[in-house]
């Protein structure tokens, strides 16, 4: 016995956050009694209708399918009656019905039910509970000669409007004999037209509905939600409200689509780059660009492209990279340690690729939507074992190769104002100053609120780079689809990766108009196991979920553009990134 109290309080423990989750979704949970926990697994996850088959012997209601599966301690009180007074009785118990599917003979049944319940007025008078009469029940005629306690499950659709109504509480009918769908995929025109038909009849005269033997699947809850069903039915009533909880945050429908640019594919493949813009989504893995496309309408600049390969993201120790391992194989060609940051594994530091090009005559500038001593960004110009050793991380961008960079957090400016001119986007006319532009003094605000000014400010910059004589090598970070794949959040990954996209418009108009810029867009890992489960190419819609709010180990799409652009295609690992630019570029590197 202790032990049973012991894990029952494990469970209202763990389960004590989700005690509100239903907020715009029912769940209605099937044969209650089959949990290892009847009536407070489905309560606390939130519950809003709990299912238990009784059976009227002895004088006693017990909990059973059948007379011959009668447990002795399985009552109705015991289980179901016992707990809710409790609750009632400490002011805690929140609105919730109890459907009571009679097995035995209906009158009798109902009558001894009737009898417990006025027993104990706390539940019989408290206006937060009604008991729900299911199964064998007395005829619609008879429902008004019982207590206001007591309402019913009405299980027919044809006599609607010709019954009382008063003592309905919900029309619950089976499922199979509207759809043959099993819960995975969608349902065909001709079963969806049913569905909604037997819904929209209950709600004609106003009353809730359930389907009951129908799937059971997250699928199925999703598309029943979608549908409007009142109670919708499980037998996993946790995961139900758990999904259910978060199902509108993981939808996401654009209101405005964004402009499309169509690359020309003028330039000559065989010729040498002269610049070169590495554009990289944190976090950005396919799915992630495939939600922006169909919210998009089906289209986004970045899928014009035609040049692609995937990358193998793997750090040196570790399967699944972060991102100051893989920023560091794409800016040095080395693969490290997790948390490193242009240093090898023993710690020591790897030459990046602004070092080299600066002795080429590049200039060299990093744009990014984080501080720029975030791991990607540091990785172009840092060398610290440690990706949160910020103070080292900003010493390391004062004596490094850097002539300008654009990011969020202006309060770490002290630290290297000695050694950068900081200036608004408007006051940039040259680089010939090493110069700090930022877009915030903390954090940048979501694409939903800063609109696009971190397109705005890749187009200004590009600007004022080819006004100059001199090469330049541009890195460009996305770095919030990464946060938002961290936070499960659907419309931050979307509207990021369109902000994204809005930015490679503008890369490859400059790419167009000199024809010797090669252009390099991937993502140093996927975030979340992102994956899309339903949508709408037409309306611009869809609904995501996630593996996890961690990094991935699964590959990531690279796409190419511009003189040299042939060599990006394939699948190789993060390193070759930094190796095949050099290539591009036809630079000589002292071999180790």
């Amino acid at each position: 016995m202790k032990l049973l109290s012991l894990r029952l309080l494990l469970l209202l423990g763990f389960f004590s956050i989700s005690v509100v989750a239903q907020k715009n979704y029912k769940i209605h949970s099937h044969n209650d009694y089959g949990q290892d926990f009847p009536f407070w697994k489905a309560y606390v996850s939130g519950a809003s209708s709990i299912e238990i088959d009784v059976f009227l012997q002895h004088r006693k209601l017990y909990v059973t399918h059948a007379e011959e599966e009668i447990s002795p301690e399985k009552t109705i009180e015991n289980l179901y009656l016992d707990p809710l007074s409790k609750l009632a009785k400490s002011g805690k118990l929140r609105k919730v019905q109890i459907l009571v599917d009679i097995k035995s003979d209906a009158r009798k049944t109902l009558e001894k039910l009737v009898k417990i319940v006025k027993n104990r007025p706390e539940l019989a008078e408290n206006n937060n509970l009604r008991f729900v009469i299911s199964g064998n029940r007395p005829q619609p005629s008879e429902y008004k000669n019982y207590p206001d306690f007591i309402h019913f499950d009405h299980q027919y659709l044809e006599n609607l409007t010709t019954i009382a109504l008063e003592k309905i509480a919900l029309v619950s009918v089976n499922f199979k004999d509207f759809s043959v769908w099993n819960g995975l995929g969608r349902m065909t025109e001709t079963d969806l037209a049913r569905v909604k038909n037997a819904i929209a009849q209950a709600h004609s005269v106003h009353k809730p509905f359930r389907f009951w033997g129908a799937p059971d699947t997250e699928t199925a809850w999703s598309r029943f939600a979608e549908l409007g069903i009142d109670f919708i039915n499980t037998d996993h009533p946790v995961r139900a409200s758990q999904y259910l909880e978060t199902l509108d945050s993981r939808k996401f429908q654009l209101q405005q689509k964004i402009p499309i640019y169509h690359p020309h594919f003028a330039y000559a493949e065989d010729d040498k780059p002269k610049n070169v813009v590495l554009l990289i989504g944190d976090g950005n893995g396919l799915s992630q660009i495939s939600s922006a496309m169909i919210a998009n309408g089906g289209a986004l600049t970045l899928t014009q492209l035609k040049t692609l390969g995937l990358i193998k993201t793997f750090s040196f120790d570790d399967l699944v990279t972060d991102s100051a391992a893989g920023g560091t194989a794409m800016a040095t060609g080395a693969k490290t340690n997790n948390r490193a940051i242009g240093t090898d594994p023993s710690g020591k530091p790897l030459k990046n690729i602004t070092e080299t090009l600066s002795a080429h005559g590049f200039l060299n500038g990093v744009m990014t939507t984080d501080k720029i001593t975030g791991a990607t960004p540091s990785t172009f110009y840092a060398h610290v074992p440690e990706r949160d050793d910020s103070a080292t991380i900003l010493k390391d961008l004062a004596k490094s190769k850097i002539d300008f960079f654009v990011s969020a957090g202006a309060n770490d400016f002290d630290a290297i104002h000695q050694d950068f001119e900081r200036k608004k986007l408007a006051d940039i006319t040259d680089f010939s100053k090493r110069t700090a532009v930022f877009l915030s003094e903390n954090d940048l605000d979501t694409a939903s609120k800063r609109g696009t000014i971190f397109p705005e400010h890749v187009k200004k910059v590009l600007q004022t780079l080819e006004n100059q004589e001199k090469p330049y090598f541009l890195m460009i970070e996305a770095a919030k689809i990464d946060s938002n794949g961290h936070n499960n959040n659907v419309s931050g990954i979307v509207e990021e990766m369109l902000d994204f996209d809005q930015a490679i418009a503008e890369v490859l108009k400059v790419a167009d108009k000199n024809e010797n810029t090669l252009v390099v867009i991937t993502a140093d890992h996927e975030t979340s196991g992102f994956g899309i489960l339903q949508g709408s190419l037409k309306n611009g819609e869809l609904k995501g979920d996630f593996l996890t709010n961690d990094h991935t180990a699964t590959m990531v799409p690279l796409f190419a553009y511009g003189p040299q652009s042939g060599l990006f295609q394939g699948v190789f690992e993060n390193t070759e990134i930094h190796n095949k630019i050099i290539q591009a570029l036809q630079i000589e590197v002292a071999k180790k």
